[in-house]
Parts: structure tokens; sequence; C-alpha cells
């Protein structure tokens, strides 16, 4: 099971993936988003099982996302890397669009394959459609969810967006903020069969990225504005195409989540990261409202919240409270408005 979505408001898109496998035998699965190891029922007869990439980038210029059968997928992947060229543009597609319609009836892909700065998708057993001006992609069981929330959010771009869909990554990373803490807080998700984690991809001219040093946060605000972390911390680290998933606040815990392809990356015997990006999801106990933040960090502007690694394992955190009791300031002040959406460039 899966939920796995891609949107563009007229600029790039940007795909998210869930990490969240599920299978028929019903043992306790230990995952980012809960407290503790427990069974995890999800839809027709199935259980939460492990974690697996479902973002996968085969090259740098061809992007493959999958929901439903790991196995149909897993033999895909495995053939396109093994027919695509390295580093050369897809000249002839032909192969791959041969493998691609070979997928299973249980299984459905979405392969985006970007060729002198456009983006060109192929959908096996899925299809794109519009909505408000954005075109978006939707597969597994949790698409309902996905599209629930773009339908009720059509502010979330308000006409701001720019060339390299940077927004279009901020409305993927705004529900996977929202969709982890509320896991954490009420399973919301696991029913359905997705969850256990994020990931964010997105096209650059010279080829797809992820969404790297990806720093998740929850809080509540109190009725006389006091806030407390609402559930854990999570911190998205990449060394090579393998995502270190760490959850923290109180304690700390590292999942490592491969890559179907590419080389094992050794991570370094220490390192300090400070976050790329910063989602801050603040819920105002008093009145129920959701406020979301998000903050992009360009590397020569780096922020004081690091996170430290040993051998991979996330060990240690520092948090920038000056920043968090501004952002609870703003959310506070702002609470009367009800929905608007602030963009503002520094």
């Amino acid at each position: 099971m899966t939920l796995v979505g891609g949107v563009s408001a007229g600029g790039m898109p940007a795909f998210i993936g869930d990490l969240l496998i599920s299978w028929r035998v019903p043992t306790a699965v230990d995952l980012p988003t809960l407290a503790e190891p427990r069974i995890a029922p999800g839809p027709d007869e199935n259980f939460a099982s492990s974690l697996a990439q479902k973002l996968v980038l085969i090259r740098p210029y061809f992007l493959l996302a999958w929901a439903g059968s790991r196995a149909n997928a897993n033999r895909i992947i495995q053939g396109l890397d093994a027919i695509l060229p390295e580093q050369a543009e897809l000249a002839d597609a032909h192969a791959a669009l041969q493998l691609l319609d070979t997928c299973d009836e249980d299984g459905e892909l979405l392969a985006i394959v970007l060729s002198d700065r456009t983006v060109q998708p192929y959908c096996a057993r899925t299809r794109g459609f519009e909505l408000d001006g954005r075109r978006i992609y939707l597969m597994g069981s949790g698409r309902g969810d996905f599209f629930d929330y773009l339908e009720a959010h059509a502010d979330l771009v308000a006409g701001q967006e720019t060339a390299d869909g940077i927004l279009a990554r901020a409305i993927a990373l705004r529900f996977g903020s929202r969709a982890m803490a509320l896991q954490c807080i009420a399973g919301t998700g696991l029913e359905q069969g997705w969850g256990g984690g994020f990931e964010v991809a997105y096209p650059e001219p010279d080829g797809f990225r992820k969404c790297d040093r990806l720093l998740f946060r929850a809080w509540k605000i109190e009725a006389d504005g006091s806030y407390v972390n609402s559930g854990r911390s999570f911190f998205n680290r990449y060394y090579g195409r393998d995502l270190y998933l760490s959850c923290f606040n109180p304690e700390e815990k590292t999942y490592v989540i491969p890559s179907p392809v590419g080389e094992p990356v050794t991570p370094p015997a220490f390192e300090r990261c400070t976050p790329s990006w910063t989602v801050d999801l603040l819920v105002h106990e008093p009145t129920g409202m959701f406020i979301e933040a998000l903050r992009f960090h360009p590397n020569h502007r780096p922020v004081a919240d690091f996170v430290e690694f040993v051998d991979g394992a996330l060990t240690g955190w520092n948090m920038d409270k000056a920043y968090v009791d501004q952002l609870v300031a703003s959310a506070v002040a702002r609470i009367d408005q009800g929905n608007s959406f602030t963009f503002n460039r520094y």
C-alpha cells in the first residue's frame, strides 16, 4: 500500500512518496512514526511490515515512482537499471517504455524523464489530471488523502510559484509534515496502508534530487501562548542514494532505508548537519487550528539548528529556540485571520 503524489503549479514539479510496505503476515513493526513497535493493520487484510523507497532515482535524468506490488516494482527497477545509459539523456525510450508496459495489474508506475530541461511523464496503470491550475499525479491506497488535502488548500500556492518549482516542493513538504505528525499522534494513515515517513524529489537542470537535510517538527500551542513539542521530530539525510531517517526528541533513533539501485556509501565517522529545509507544524490547542511554517536555507546561509551523526546514526541535536519563539508568536497573532498563505523571500 502506498501514497505517491506529484504536483506542479506552473513551474517544475515535486513528487512525494511514503515509505510504508504492507504484507499479509501480522507482525509487530518498528516505524519512525510509532512510539513503540506494534501490529498495524491496513486495508485488504494486510499489515504494515517494513520501509522502502518508492521514489527511485535510477539515473540523474530518470525518476521512477511506484505503488502496489514491491516485487513488480523491483523487477522493473532492476530491468531499467540494466538498460538505461549512465549519464546521457534517454535518446531512445523504446526499450524503457516496453519494460514499463509489463507492469502487473496490482502495480502503478510513473516514470519521469528529464530532457533538455523539460519533464516528460510516462504512466503505467495511472494517469495525471488538472486541479485548480495544478497538474496532479496520485497513486496508491492513500491517494484520496493527498487529493483531499490539495482540494481543501487551494491557497497553497496563491499564484506565487516560481519556475524552479520551489512552492510545489513546499506543498509536498507541508503535506508530509502534517501526515507524519498526525500519524505519531493518532495513527492517521496506517489503516489506509500508507505512512511511516516520506521523501520528496524534484528536478533540477542537471538531474533529479531528493530533499536532503530535511527537518520536521510539530508543536502544540497552549491558550497562554506557551508551547511544547507534540510528538517526535524527524531529520532526513542521504548518504549516496540511501535514506537515513532519524527521529529524536526526546530519544534518538535512526532508520536506514536503502535505495534499490546504486552502490552503498559509508557515512562519515562524525557529521554535524544544518537543515536545508525546516518544516514546523503548530497546532493551536484552544481553536484546533493548524499553522505550517516552512523555511528553505541555501547552503551559504546556514541556521542555528543542527543535528549530529556518528557513523550515520543521529546522536545529538540543537534547536534555535529564538526562531521557534518567533513562529509561535506569529501563529498566535494570525490565528484570527483564518486560512491564509504568505510567501517571503529573504
